[in-house]
């Protein structure tokens, strides 16, 4: 199974890119076309491999969540507490991205 990882890119240095995971960031290879300061791009295996619409960018950080909130439940949460914790954590990430808590509801990003 093959894991790509959404991130934003913050800037471009030729053929790579510094992105933010949601408080980690990382150099990558850009192997897409058309990635600039501000995208939200899909990262695997050390590269951008290409944009992401906000939409998909927070499908993507939805499905983290939910295994967020599985692992939590695995280690003793009850549902609604393990999820209620997930969905905190995924705030707090997508706040560091600059995408606001009301705005990741409505599939806006934060300005």
């Amino acid at each position: 199974m093959c894991l790509g990882v959404p991130a934003k890119v913050i800037r471009i240095d030729g053929h790579t890119a510094l992105v933010d995971f949601g408080g980690v960031r990382k150099e990558v290879l850009v192997a897409a076309s058309g990635i600039s300061p501000g995208d939200l791009v899909v990262v695997h295996a050390g590269m951008a491999i290409g944009k992401l619409s906000e939409e998909d960018f927070l499908e993507n950080v939805a499905l983290y969540r939910d295994i967020r909130a599985q692992e939590l439940m695995e280690e003793g949460l009850d549902e609604g507490t393990a999820i209620e914790k997930a969905t905190r954590e995924m705030k707090e990430m997508l706040g560091s991205l600059g995408i606001s808590i009301a705005n990741a509801q409505s599939g806006q990003r934060g300005k």
